[in-house]
């Protein structure tokens, strides 16, 4: 599984889908530019996504909020408070990582194994437990492993408390050694020795002032160094508040700080639904598998304000909607699913969330989460803005079978019911589940092919004409220009090599269609059509190629809307 992700990988490098931010100067860590055919599989993925929820539907609107978000947004929000992720040092290895993500412990006949990345550095650890860390507990090594000997092991409970782990000492008589056990080590090592959790804000903090801050943060250390560390951080904090800002840890703010302003500018009320894509950033620590992880990445949002009477109605409604947009353009459903949060994981306003997952070849993570936030967040912007996010209903109908309105005139903030997915994470799950490898036998290497949907595929068509003979260039081109009014992405593919390589390499990128001009070509105007998944061809006409490949592409799309 390791290999095949990393032959996909090596794809995305070598055909252009993914490069490494600024490799020339020997790269950024978890930033990646995305390539000519990168961008367009964005692209389509996120264009499927808004066709289907803004498009395709009378009650939701678009917006597009500034990345730059001021404090006040984000202090109301409980961002600035609460925004932050548990995180954990290993005091061998000095890495750090969220615990909640982290492995449980594993023991090779009843003792720790830790392993390191040569013996030279396991002699070093073994010295370093033994003199700092751990002093005068029982270790070995053997090759590249050190080993911890145990004497106990308790296990924690559910809250993660009350685990602890007893070693085995060098000396007899010797008062046995504990440390706390969690029920998580360091990931890469099996490492036990961590230091205790603590929260870490996950904001970009930056300053929108002419004036450098620096200047003031100095000086205002400077006129209270007599004071405590935590009163000077405190003063400082004070004083750059004015000029402070943030790159938004989400797309979702901006459109509740707009809420009203939409309401009034496009006469909309309850049930209906505010749709964004856009950047956001939050300051991760442990970035991981490709673009699965990174500081900076897309979001597909979308706010539904409903009636309180109504949420529980509309929660399980987008949940099952969203589910199914995915289960639509995967070549595998099976290897998505869906799990409900469990109350201990929800946000203490929400009552309800289910995230969809995606078995990547690490295993299942998540894609997307569906929530009922109640009203919390324009309940927030309302008490700290002044700001009235209130709908009055003179006389609420009963809309929806099983709810309850009130009797009578009524206000009320609306709930929201959340859809947030991940572009980036949606285009590497369906990457994953688009890549096939064929085998040829004859000892050759395995034929890569990407069995994207063809609304997704970055090239839409390929035009190639048999050789390159000037004769083949005026139809080849006529071909190519009817596709390129349509929107889609169309190359022509003129390589010095035998058809078949051609088809070859556009199956590599999930090229759906290839289009080839032949010498019949010349005679009679017919092309042949070569799907990608079954290899088959069709002759047609030049002038049907439009049609032909645009009924194919509607297939399945939204066809309840032609009931």
């Amino acid at each position: 599984m390791a290999q095949r992700f990393r032959s996909l990988l090596d794809l995305c490098r070598r055909r252009g889908f993914l490069y490494q931010s600024a490799e020339i100067y020997g790269g950024l860590r978890g930033a990646y530019d995305y390539g000519p055919l990168g961008v367009e599989l964005k692209k389509n993925i996120l264009n499927s996504w808004w066709r289907r929820h803004v498009y395709y539907r009378d009650d939701v609107v678009g917006i597009d909020t500034s990345i730059i978000t001021p404090h006040p947004v984000l202090k109301a929000s409980g961002h600035v408070d609460e925004f932050t992720d548990l995180l954990v040092d290993c005091m061998l290895t000095k890495e750090r990582f969220r615990p909640d993500k982290a492995p449980s412990l594993v023991l090779e006949k009843g003792n720790i194994p830790i392993l390191t990345p040569d013996k030279e550095t396991a002699k070093l650890w073994q010295q370093l437990i033994e003199e700092k860390i751990a002093p005068g507990i029982k270790t070995s090594v053997t090759g590249k492993t050190v080993l911890l000997h145990v004497k106990q092991l308790t296990e924690p409970d559910e809250q993660g408390e009350h685990g602890k782990i007893c070693f085995e000492m060098k000396e007899d008589g010797q008062l046995a050694t504990e440390i706390a056990y969690h029920g998580y080590v360091e990931p890469t090592t099996n490492s036990p020795f961590l230091t205790d959790s603590r929260p870490f804000n996950l904001m970009f903090k930056t300053f929108l002032d002419p004036i450098d801050p620096i200047d003031r943060v100095i000086q205002t250390t400077v006129d209270n160094q007599d004071k405590s560390k935590q009163m000077i951080r405190n003063t400082v904090d004070e004083v750059l508040k004015p000029s402070t800002v943030f790159l938004r840890p989400e797309t979702a703010q901006g459109v509740f700080v707009n809420f009203e302003q939409v309401v009034r500018t496009m006469k909309t009320k309850p049930p209906f639904g505010i749709a964004q894509v856009g950047k956001s950033f939050r300051n991760e620590i442990r970035l991981e598998h490709g673009i699965f992880r990174t500081p900076e990445f897309e979001q597909l949002e979308l706010e539904y304000f409903v009636a309180p009477w109504e949420s529980s109605h509309y929660f399980k409604y987008w949940r099952e909607q969203r589910y199914k947009w995915w289960l639509e353009h995967a070549c595998h459903p099976e290897h998505f699913k869906q799990r409900d949060h469990t109350a201990n994981e929800m946000a203490h306003y929400a009552t309800g969330c289910t995230d969809v997952e995606y078995l990547y070849p690490w295993g299942w993570g998540e894609v997307e989460g569906v929530a009922n936030r109640g009203n919390f967040d324009l309940t927030q912007h309302t008490k700290n803005s002044g700001a009235n996010f209130e709908i009055e209903d003179k006389d609420p109908q009963l809309a929806i079978e099983g709810t309850s309105p009130p009797e009578g005139p009524v206000r009320y903030i609306p709930h929201v019911v959340e859809s947030s997915c991940g572009l980036n994470r949606a285009m590497l799950a369906f990457l994953c589940d688009a890549f096939h490898q064929v085998e040829e036998g004859n000892g050759k290497p395995p034929r890569n092919i990407l069995k994207l949907d063809p609304r997704f595929a970055p090239v839409k068509c390929a035009v190639m004409p048999l050789t390159g003979k000037p004769e083949f260039d005026s139809l080849t081109q006529k071909v190519a220009r009817s596709l390129r009014r349509m929107g889609w992405y169309t190359v022509v593919e003129s390589q010095k090599l035998k058809i078949g390589k051609r088809y070859y390499r556009h199956d590599e990128i999930g090229t759906p269609w290839c289009v080839t001009v032949d010498y019949q070509s010349l005679e009679d105007e017919t092309v042949t059509i070569r799907d990608r998944d079954t290899a088959e061809q069709r002759r047609v006409h030049w002038k049907e190629v439009q049609e032909v490949i645009g009924n194919e592409l509607m297939k399945g799309e939204a066809d309840e809307l032609l009931d």
